[in-house]
């Protein structure tokens, strides 16, 4: 008998367990407020502008989202591995920071993806001169700009190591700095060097490119079953209109 009752005690705190995770997305709607944890230190993802707002691609994706489910969107910024621990306990509703797959990391959390893949980089060129930069080797002694703090940096640095580096703030500083010769070339993702050579003719992409596969996911409690669909569900709304393209496209104006 004392078995029994265990057991239907052990099922029943299950249930109650179950509930509670399945309850999030309802706690949301009923709290009017998505809340998101985020480090702000990722550009162009997630980072603080010169007005101290916390923006980036990241970003706005989540107001999207936030939109989507018809409640106002709070950003807690703080440490990565803070974001890891905030969503691995539950105490906000998601994590986005440029976040990729780690075996540990779903032990502990939901990952829910890809919404991103930047995939291979272009670097930007004037026009007529891509074709002598078709090696890391073409790039020695040159000057390459990448944006500060972003992946383009680490890439620069890791895959140009005889290239001088040259930080910017903003692509667009970067642009003209490649047409006025302060620069030799731009690293910048493929969905930004699409845009930026459909509005310069007098730039092309060279032949050569950083080699990076970084796939990026949303984090949310462990559990949470409703609300992990429904992030995937707009997930797959986000890739089927190529919405996370356009928001790199704005971010990079």
């Amino acid at each position: 008998m004392k078995k029994m009752f265990a057991l239907v005690l052990a099922l029943a705190m299950i249930f109650t367990c179950s509930l509670a995770l399945a309850d999030r997305l309802e706690d949301i709607k009923a709290a009017g407020k998505l809340v998101v944890a985020t480090s702000p230190d990722w550009p162009p993802y997630e980072y603080i502008d010169d007005n101290g707002d916390i923006v980036g691609t990241d970003i706005l994706m989540v107001q999207w989202m936030a939109e989507q489910l018809g409640v106002e969107l709070e950003i807690q910024p703080m440490s990565f591995d803070a974001c890891l621990a905030a969503v691995g306990q539950g105490h906000v509703d998601m994590m986005v920071a440029g976040l990729t797959y780690d075996e540990e990391r779903v032990n502990s959390m939901d990952l829910t993806g890809v919404y991103w893949n930047e995939g291979d980089q272009g670097l930007i060129v004037k026009k007529g001169e891509g074709a002598k930069y078709d090696s890391a080797e073409a790039f020695k002694g040159k000057v390459v700009a990448a944006q500060n703090g972003s992946n383009q940096q680490i890439m620069v640095e890791e895959q140009l190591p005889d290239a001088q580096l040259e930080l910017i703030t903003k692509i667009p500083d970067g642009v003209n700095m490649v047409k006025n010769g302060r620069v030799d070339a731009l690293a910048v993702p493929k969905s930004i060097y699409e845009n930026i050579l459909a509005g310069n003719d007098d730039l092309e992409v060279a032949p050569f490119v950083l080699a990076f596969d970084s796939e990026n996911y949303v984090a949310s409690t462990k559990g949470d079953a409703a609300f992990t669909a429904k992030i995937q569900e707009m997930i797959d709304q986000i890739n089927a209109e190529g919405l996370y393209e356009k928001w790199a496209v704005e971010m990079a104006q």
